[in-house]
């Protein structure tokens, strides 16, 4: 699927509420909520410019409609900037007429019950996944994200292939009562999964020993324990779909690790490798 958002799109997390006095508010918190007051413009056209905000109307469209309404463009422009800085819009910002970059090709790669529970709620982000569970090459997915759900170590030559490839990738799975997520690699730019399994080897010289052992394997967890991990992967994944710049996906270079016993979220990094090769022929790959 590809779907491409024309123009800014108000979030759809933020309520719109009126206050007793005419101004209109968007967002319930009142530490980031914005209050709109437009200097000859009542409450209803107020509220009939942010109707424009819903991502099919183009920046050029909502200045027409808005002057229509009595807000000139100068006052437009200032609205979606405070509304930008507040980080209500989203995805793409005011000035952006491609608004939102949402991935037109997901591929999930695993069997198990992240596996399910990941198709499901990709399904429910609007996206089309394509899944595989064995050994299909990377070269016929054609993806522009694979997820590499359950497995405790992915197969080395499909992780390689990847790498090769160019294809981002990123782990999701659940070992030793934490769900983890990450590294988000980006052949070329970012570290990848074999740097990480460098730093485990540099710490731990029986690593590869160990690692191959885990080949295959699933790890397990309760239905909360799925459901919480799942829900951190599609956050990130949804991060990447946004393309916001200023809030990159957190799993760049670095893994979510939730203990689902205290509850307790760590984010862990890891650099590149000096001695791994996968930063050689660097490529650009928009995130």
């Amino acid at each position: 699927m590809s779907m491409r958002v024309q123009g800014p799109m108000l979030h759809p997390r933020y309520p719109v509420l009126v206050r007793r006095d005419g101004g209109v508010q968007v967002g319930w918190d009142p530490g980031r909520a914005l209050i709109l007051r437009l200097p000859g413009v009542d409450t209803q056209r107020v509220l009939a410019f942010l109707r424009l905000l819903d991502g099919l109307c183009t920046y050029p469209r909502i200045l027409w409609r808005a002057r229509e309404l009595g807000i000139e463009a100068d006052t437009v422009r200032g609205v979606l900037a405070e509304m930008r800085t507040a980080g209500l819009l989203a995805g793409a910002g005011a000035e952006r007429v491609g608004g939102i970059r949402l991935l037109g090709g997901v591929h999930l790669h695993g069997r198990g019950p992240l596996s399910d529970a990941l198709l499901l709620g990709l399904r429910r982000m609007g996206m089309r996944p394509s899944h595989s569970r064995g050994q299909s090459p990377p070269t016929a997915w054609r993806p522009q994200l694979v997820v590499l759900a359950d497995t405790l170590v992915p197969a080395p030559d499909l992780v390689e292939r990847l790498v090769r490839l160019r294809i981002p990738h990123v782990q999701v799975c659940v070992r030793d009562s934490h769900g983890v997520i990450g590294p988000l690699v980006l052949p070329g730019v970012t570290s990848c999964l074999s740097c990480a399994d460098r730093y485990r080897a540099d710490r731990e010289p029986e690593w590869p020993h160990l690692a191959a052992q885990l080949l295959g394997r699933v790890g397990q967890a309760s239905a909360a324990g799925i459901a919480a991990t799942a829900g951190l992967a599609l956050a990130e994944i949804e991060a990447v779909a946004a393309g916001e710049p200023d809030r990159p996906p957190t799993v760049l270079n670095a893994t979510l690790e939730l203990n689902l016993d205290s509850r307790r979220l760590d984010r862990r990094t890891w650099p590149p490798h000096p001695s791994c090769h996968c930063r050689k022929s660097p490529v650009q790959v928009e995130v």
